[in-house]
C-alpha cells in the first residue's frame, strides 16, 4: 500500500503541474480531462488512506495517508469555495434582475399614467360636455367616453410605443429573473452537496489524525522504554517520531479536543504492581507472565525485558513540554507539545499490561529472532499479543 500511495501522490503532482502550465495546443477539453484524471487520482489516494491501520503501518505510509487526506480536504474546500462564488454571483445577478423588473414595472405604470393624464386632459379640454361625460353614469355616455379616450390614445403614438416596448422589456426581464433564480438555486444545491463532501473528508481526516496521535503517543512511550536497551533502535525510532510529529503538527488538534485519547484511566497503584522474574507487571497477569517465561526458558529461549512504567514522571515532563492545565497534561495531542511528548496514562506499560521483550539480553528487533519466533508461536496462550510494527512489544491488547 505504501508504494501505491506514493505513486498516486506523484501522479497527482504531475497532473497538477500539467494543468498549471498548459501548452497552446491544449484545448479546454484536454484540460478538463487532465483535471478529471487528477481528481480521480486524489479520490483513489484518499480512499486508500482511509483504509490505513495507523497503529500497524510504517510511519512513512501513515504520514503519506495523512497528506493524502489533507489534499482531499483542500480539494473539497476549493470546490465549496467555487460553488459559493458561483452562488454569490448568481444571487447578485438575481438581485439586479429583480431590481430591473421593479424599475420596468414602475416605468410602465408611469407611461400608463401619462396616457391616462393626457386622455383626461384632452377630454376635459373638450369643454363642459366632456366634464359631463366624466361625471355621468349613463352607459351610452360611458361608451362615448371610451371612444374619446381611444382617439386620444391613438394621437399619443410616441407614448404608446414606449409603453409597448416597456412591456416587452418587462417580459424579457422577468424571464431573465426566473432563469437567474433557477441558476442560483442550482448553485445553492451544488454548494450544499459539496459541503457534505467536505464534512465527510474532514471526518475521515480527523479519524486518521486521532489514530495517528495515538500512534505518536505509543511511539514516544516506546522510545522512552527502549532507549536504555538499544540506543541504535531508539535513534531510528526518534527519526520516525519526528516525521510523524511534524506531519501532525501541521494540522489543528481534533475537534474532540482530546487528541485521540481523552482523559487517561485511573493510575495503577503501586500495590498492584509485582515483579515476575525481573519484570514488573500488573498483578492480574503475573501468573501468566511467570508461566510464559518459564516455558520459554524450558525451550532454551532466554526472555526478559521491561514492563511497568509509572506515569508520574510522564506527568512532570508533560507539564514542562505541554503546559500545566488539565488539558495540557492529559488531552493536548503529543504533536502539539514542544518537544512532542506522550500523554500520560495512554501506554499499556503504565498499566503494567505490556512488556518490551529482550532475547539473550538484546531487544527483539527482528521477526527472524528466535525470541520473536517463540513468542509468535506461544504468547497468545498466555494472553499476549504483538503490535505488528514492533517485534519487541507485546501486551494484553496488542497495543
Amino acid at each position: 500500500m505504501f508504494g501505491r500511495l506514493a505513486v498516486l501522490q506523484a501522479l497527482i503532482l504531475m497532473l497538477a503541474l500539467t494543468v498549471a502550465v498548459p501548452s497552446d495546443a491544449q484545448t479546454s477539453d484536454e484540460l478538463e480531462t487532465i483535471r478529471e484524471e487528477r481528481r480521480q487520482a486524489q479520490l483513489e489516494a484518499a480512499e486508500q488512506a482511509k483504509q490505513v491501520d495507523a497503529a500497524n503501518v510504517e510511519v512513512d505510509e501513515l504520514t503519506e495517508a495523512l497528506a493524502a487526506l489533507q489534499v482531499e480536504v483542500n480539494a473539497a474546500q476549493d470546490r465549496v469555495n467555487d460553488a459559493q462564488r458561483n452562488l454569490d454571483d448568481a444571487e447578485l445577478r438575481l438581485a439586479e434582475a429583480e431590481e430591473a423588473v421593479d424599475a420596468k414595472q414602475t416605468e410602465i405604470e408611469d407611461l400608463k399614467a401619462q396616457l391616462a393624464d393626457r386622455a383626461i386632459s384632452s377630454f376635459i379640454n373638450q369643454g363642459n360636455e366632456a366634464s359631463l361625460l366624466v361625471e355621468s353614469d349613463d352607459p351610452n355616455q360611458a361608451v362615448r367616453m371610451q371612444t374619446l379616450v381611444e382617439n386620444v390614445t391613438q394621437g399619443e403614438a410616441e407614448v404608446t410605443e414606449q409603453l409597448r416596448a416597456a412591456e416587452e422589456d418587462l417580459r424579457i426581464q422577468q424571464d431573465l429573473a426566473t432563469e437567474t433564480a433557477n441558476e442560483a438555486e442550482e448553485h445553492k444545491n451544488e454548494r450544499e452537496a459539496e459541503l457534505i463532501v467536505l464534512d465527510g473528508a474532514r471526518a475521515d481526516q480527523e479519524a486518521l489524525t486521532i489514530e495517528a496521535e495515538a500512534r505518536l503517543d505509543h511511539e514516544l512511550s516506546e522510545w522512552a522504554a527502549i532507549k536504555d536497551f538499544d540506543s541504535e533502535l531508539a535513534a531510528e525510532e526518534q527519526a520516525e517520531i519526528d516525521r510523524l510529529a511534524d506531519e501532525l503538527a501541521a494540522r489543528p488538534p481534533s475537534s474532540s479536543g482530546s487528541g485521540g485519547g481523552g482523559q487517561p484511566t485511573a493510575p495503577v497503584g503501586t500495590d498492584e504492581i509485582v515483579t515476575v522474574q525481573g519484570i514488573q507487571v500488573h498483578s492480574s497477569i503475573a501468573d501468566d507472565v511467570d508461566r510464559m517465561l518459564t516455558a520459554a526458558a524450558n525451550d532454551g529461549v532466554d526472555l526478559s525485558g521491561g514492563g511497568y512504567r509509572s506515569s508520574d514522571g510522564q506527568i512532570a515532563v508533560r507539564k514542562n513540554n505541554c503546559g500545566t492545565s488539565n488539558y495540557d497534561i492529559y488531552e493536548k495531542p503529543a504533536s502539539h507539545c514542544r518537544p512532542p511528548t506522550a500523554r500520560p496514562g495512554t501506554s499499556q506499560h503504565e498499566k503494567g499490561l505490556a512488556i518490551d521483550f529482550t532475547y539473550n539480553g538484546s531487544l527483539i528487533r527482528s521477526r527472524s529472532s528466535a525470541g520473536y519466533q517463540w513468542l509468535a508461536a506461544n504468547a497468545a496462550s498466555y494472553g499476549f499479543k504483538n503490535l505488528p510494527s514492533e517485534p519487541w512489544h507485546w501486551s494484553t491488547t496488542g497495543r
